[in-house]
């Protein structure tokens, strides 16, 4: 399996709540599987809204200095990016939403070409234990992968959690995240290993 450059980003207030943790779990095991790790706390950084000026289109560069620059380093640095957030008034949290404006850069041809990502994972928590609480954020995740090009490989949603620390109630939460981590990098190695396969049947049956 080749080595991954994962992103992940986080957007919760609370350095040691439910969301935080997860990542933690699936970071564990990914750099356990020889991947690597770096991460953008959205919650702290400080990052303007997008204005909106169009100027990224022309430069494929978005002209706001401010902490979306070391974003856009890491943008350029990752195979796979992860977006973890609790939900917030049915979405993302306001600091998760801010970086998805802050993507627009990457909707032009110029843009695209500075952003390396290829596949995406999202890790949401929730204190509602109804699925359904998620749906809104599920969509915008999945718009995002659909303008920009990102293939989704996996979601966790983990509702129930109403405490900050519930997380450790729910050690099937833990272990969901760590086999996320763990089938980085996967599912596109078996994706290639089987075109290789089928490429390799048709050369074979041509030759007959």
């Amino acid at each position: 399996m080749v080595a991954k450059n994962i992103l992940i980003i986080t957007g919760s207030p609370r350095a040691n709540g439910n969301s935080n943790n997860l990542v933690k779990a699936f970071a564990k095991a990914a750099s356990a599987a020889g991947h690597k790790i770096e991460y953008f706390d959205a919650a702290k950084a400080d990052m303007h809204g997008c204005h909106g000026d169009q100027n990224c289109f022309k430069t494929g560069h978005c002209g706001l200095k401010d902490d979306g620059v070391k974003m856009y380093e890491l943008m350029a640095w990752a195979d796979v990016l992860v977006l973890a957030s609790p939900v917030y008034w049915k979405g993302f949290t306001s600091w998760i939403k801010r970086v998805i404006d802050r993507f627009y850069v990457y909707a032009s041809p110029k843009g695209r070409a500075n952003c390396t990502v290829k596949e995406t994972y999202l890790i949401a928590t929730a204190g509602n234990p109804d699925p359904a609480v998620f749906d809104a954020m599920k969509q915008e995740f999945d718009l995002v992968n659909k303008l920009l090009d990102f293939r989704c490989a996996g979601k966790l949603l983990a509702g129930g959690l109403k405490g900050p620390e519930d997380y450790k109630d729910h050690p099937e939460y833990i272990q969901q995240a760590a086999d996320l981590g763990f089938k980085v990098g996967l599912e596109s190695e078996m994706a290639r290993t089987a075109f290789s396969t089928r490429k390799s049947l048709r050369s074979q049956w041509k030759s007959i």
